[in-house]
C-alpha cells in the first residue's frame, strides 16, 4: 500500500477506506472479498493508465497461478457492486486482450483530487492541433521533464498519454509551424542516428527529435482503438474492391505491432463498414477512437488518406494527406508513419523494425500475396483454389518469399472444409511450411501452421507444444484458436477456454468454431447455444454453425430442433455438413431405418467428395453397432480425419468408452491421458 492507503478514496457515492479494508456505496457498506477490495486498490492507485492483466495477476494473486479468468471473475463482482456498466464503463474500463483502466475521478477525504499521471504529464492532443489568435504555440515547454544526457542509442521521440506530447524547449515554433507548412513523405530508412539527436520528417510535418530515453510515468501510456477501412480504388481493374480489403488488412497487420495501439481486424471492420456508411459512423458501431480511410486512384497514381477522431469527427492528418501513389510498400510505410505521429505514439528502435517488417521486397509478389489473403478469407471452394493459384504466382515472383509460403500452407488446409481427403491437401500443406521455415524461422505463421498439423494430423503433441510454444513468442496473437484446441486435446481445459476466449474477443465475427466446440466438448450447453445464436445473426448461412447448434440441442435433449438444425446444415453445404450427425440422433431416438438412409447417403457422397469415415462411426454407435463403430474410428484415424478432441470428448461416443477395444484403441494413438 502506498501512503495514500491512510486516506479515503472517494468518487462518486462510493468511498473506499483502505486503512479497515471497507466499501460503502451511498453511505452503506458493501460486501466484498478482501481479494475484490484488494484489486478495487490497485486500480484507484493506478488510476488513469492500462495495467495489462499480467500485472494485476502478480500484484494480486502473488505468485498463486490462476488464470485470466480469476481476474474476470473478481472485476465481474467489482462493477456489480459498484453499479458499473462495462458496456458504458465509468469506473472500470476494459481494453480488450490486454487489461484494464480505472477511469474514475477520484477524491481523497481532504477535498484534494487523486493525481493520475495523466494530470501530472504533458499536454493533450487538442493542444497540439489547435493554435492561439496570436500565431505562437499551444505547446507548452516541458523540459524540466527530459534529460539530454544519456547516450543516444534508440528512438524516443515521445511521451505518450491520450494523445499527449513531451516537447523539448529546442523544438521551436518556427520549427513546428515550418515542418507543418511543408509535409512531404520520407522514408523510414531516411532516419539518421547521431550521438545526441534523431532528426526524420514524417509525413504531417511532424519533426521527430532523439531525445535521451526517459522512462515515462506508468500512468503516461495511453492504448489508441483504431480501425483500418476497406480502401476505395479506382482506376486498376475488376480486382479493386478486393484490394482495397487487403490494404486495409496489411495496415491493420503493420499498425498491430504497436504496443499503444489496439487495432480492430479487418474482419470486424468489414461486419460494420456498409459502403455507404462514413467513417464517424463505423468508428461508432465500433467504438473505436481513431477511424483510418483512404482512396487510392491507380490510373492517376495518386492516394488520399483520412485519420479522423471519431468523437468530433476531427481530421488528423493535418487537411487529409494526398500524394502520388508510387508502390504499395511505400504507401504502408508513409500510411503507418502518419498514423503514429498523430496519434504521438512512442515507436522505439525496437518496435520500428516490427513496424518495418516485411517479407519480400518485390511489389508485384506482395500485390498478389495480399490478392491470395483476401481470396483465402472469402471461405468457398472455388476461392480457395483461386488463392491457391495466386499464392503460386506470388513464390514465382519471388522464390524466397517465406509468408507465401505459410499462406499457401494454409490455404491448402483450408481444402479439408470442402469435401477433400486429407491425403490430397496434408503433402502439400506440409512441405509449403517447411519450405517457409527453411527460408525463414522467424515466420509465426509457419511454426503455428507446423504446430496445427503436428496436433490434428500427425497427433505428434510433443512437436505441436515446441511449435506452438515458437509461435507464442513471435506472434501471440497467431495461436489462439488452435492452440486452445491443442491444450483441450491434452486435457487442460481452463487454459484451452482463456486461449479461445482470447481468440474470440479478438475476431468476435468470425466464422471459426473454436469456442463452439470448446463449450459443446465441455459440457457448456447454455453457453454454446447462447454464442451459436449471436453467431448465427450475422452469418445465418453458414452451415457447420446450424450442425454445432444441432449438436448442442441433442445433448440437451431438444432432439426436434437438433434434426431442423442437421437438415439446414445437410441443405446449405450439400451434404459436406450433418449428415453423420443426422443419422446419430435419428439412431438414439430408435429411428433405425432413417438412421441407415443415412448411411446410404454418405455411401453416395463419397463418390463425389471425400467423407470422413467418422460419420459412420457416429451412425453406428448411436446405432449400437459397436464393431461397425470402431472399423471406422480405427479408419478415420489412420486417413487423418480424426480429431484428437472428438475422440476425447465426443459425447456421441460414451456407449463405447468402457470397451477395451476402444480404451486400447485411445492408447495406440497417443493422445496423453
Amino acid at each position: 500500500m502506498t501512503a495514500q492507503n491512510s486516506s479515503v478514496f472517494l468518487f462518486d457515492d462510493v468511498r473506499v477506506e483502505p486503512s479497515n479494508f471497507r466499501v460503502f456505496k451511498a453511505g452503506d457498506v458493501v460486501s466484498l472479498e478482501p481479494k475484490a477490495v484488494s484489486l478495487l486498490l490497485f486500480l484507484i492507485e493506478n488510476r488513469g493508465r492500462l495495467i495489462e492483466k499480467d500485472e494485476i495477476l502478480d500484484a494480486i494473486w502473488k505468485g498463486t497461478t490462476v488464470t485470466e479468468n480469476a481476474l474476470a471473475r473478481e472485476i465481474g463482482k467489482l462493477r456489480k457492486t459498484l453499479g458499473d456498466d462495462p458496456k458504458a464503463a465509468r469506473y472500470i474500463q476494459t481494453v480488450h486482450t490486454r487489461g484494464y483502466r480505472f477511469i474514475a475521478e477520484v477524491k481523497l477525504s481532504n477535498g484534494a483530487t487523486l493525481a493520475s499521471s495523466k494530470e501530472e504529464i504533458s499536454v493533450g492532443a487538442d493542444a497540439v492541433n489547435s493554435q492561439p489568435a496570436d500565431g505562437t504555440s499551444a505547446l507548452p515547454a516541458i523540459t524540466s521533464l527530459i534529460t539530454l544526457s544519456e547516450p543516444a542509442t534508440d528512438v524516443a521521440a515521445f511521451s505518450h498519454n491520450a494523445g499527449s506530447a513531451a516537447v523539448p524547449s529546442a523544438l521551436s515554433t518556427a520549427d513546428i509551424q515550418s515542418a507543418r507548412a511543408k509535409p512531404r513523405l520520407a522514408s523510414w530508412k531516411a532516419a539518421a542516428l547521431s550521438s545526441t539527436v534523431l532528426v526524420s520528417l514524417l509525413s504531417g510535418g511532424l519533426l521527430w527529435r532523439r531525445l535521451a530515453r526517459v522512462a515515462p510515468s506508468p500512468g503516461a501510456v495511453t492504448i489508441f482503438s483504431v480501425a483500418v477501412l476497406p480502401f476505395k480504388i479506382s482506376g486498376g481493374g475488376k480486382d479493386d474492391e478486393n484490394l482495397g480489403v487487403e490494404i486495409a488488412d496489411a495496415l491493420t497487420n503493420r499498425l498491430s505491432n504497436s504496443k499503444n495501439l489496439s487495432v480492430r481486424p479487418i474482419t470486424t471492420v468489414l461486419h460494420f463498414a456498409g459502403s455507404n456508411q462514413d467513417p464517424q459512423t463505423v468508428g461508432n458501431a465500433l467504438k473505436v477512437d481513431y477511424v483510418l480511410s483512404g482512396e487510392i486512384d491507380r490510373a492517376k497514381q495518386h492516394v488520399t488518406t483520412r485519420l479522423i477522431r471519431v468523437r468530433d469527427g476531427a481530421s488528423l492528418l493535418a487537411g487529409n494527406y494526398d500524394e502520388k501513389f508510387k508502390d504499395i510498400f511505400q504507401l504502408e510505410d508513409s500510411v503507418c508513419a502518419k498514423v503514429l505521429a498523430n496519434l504521438l505514439v512512442t515507436v522505439d528502435h525496437e518496435e520500428t523494425q516490427r513496424l518495418r517488417k516485411r517479407y519480400t521486397d518485390n511489389e508485384q509478389a506482395y500485390e498478389t500475396f495480399l490478392m491470395a489473403h483476401y481470396l483465402m478469407s472469402k471461405a468457398t471452394k472455388e476461392d480457395e483454389y483461386k488463392s491457391i493459384e495466386q499464392f503460386h504466382q506470388a513464390i514465382a515472383l519471388d522464390p524466397k518469399y517465406a509468408m507465401a509460403y505459410a499462406g499457401l500452407s494454409d490455404s491448402y488446409m483450408r481444402l479439408g472444409r470442402y469435401g477433400v481427403a486429407p491425403a490430397e491437401f496434408l503433402p502439400q500443406s506440409r512441405a509449403a511450411v517447411m519450405k517457409a521455415l527453411e527460408l525463414d524461422e522467424t515466420v509465426a505463421y509457419a511454426h503455428s501452421m507446423l504446430g496445427r498439423i503436428s496436433y490434428q494430423y500427425d497427433w505428434d503433441f510433443a512437436r505441436a507444444g515446441r511449435e506452438y510454444a515458437r509461435t507464442r513468442e513471435l506472434e501471440p496473437r497467431l495461436t489462439h484458436a488452435w492452440f486452445g484446441s491443442y491444450l483441450l486435446a491434452l486435457n487442460r481445459l481452463s487454459e484451452a477456454e482463456a486461449e479461445q476466449q482470447k481468440f474470440e474477443d479478438f475476431l468476435p465475427y468470425a466464422a471459426g468454431s473454436g469456442q463452439v466446440q470448446h463449450f459443446y466438448f465441455t459440457r457448456q450447453y447454455d453457453r454454446a447455444v447462447d454464442l451459436l445464436n449471436r453467431k448465427l445473426e450475422g452469418i445465418p448461412t453458414h452451415a457447420p454453425f446450424h450442425e454445432w447448434l444441432g449438436l448442442v440441442y441433442e445433448q440437451q435433449g431438444r432432439s426436434h430442433e437438433a434434426i431442423e438444425e442437421f437438415q439446414k446444415a445437410i441443405s446449405l453445404s450439400h451434404g459436406i455438413d450433418g449428415v453423420g450427425s443426422l443419422g446419430h440422433v435419428y439412431a438414439v431416438l430408435g429411428r433405425v431405418r432413417e438412421a441407415e438412409n443415412t448411411i446410404r447417403m454418405l455411401d453416395d457422397l463419397a463418390k463425389t467428395i471425400y467423407v470422413s469415415p467418422y460419420q459412420r462411426a457416429v451412425v453406428y454407435a448411436g446405432l449400437g453397432k459397436k464393431d461397425q463403430a470402431l472399423v471406422f474410428l480405427e479408419k478415420a484415424y489412420g486417413e487423418r480425419s480424426l480429431t484428437p478432441t472428438s475422440l476425447r470428448f465426443d459425447p456421441r461416443l460414451n456407449e463405447l468408452r468402457d470397451d477395451p477395444r476402444f480404451q486400447d484403441f485411445v492408447r495406440r494413438t497417443g493422445i496423453p491421458l
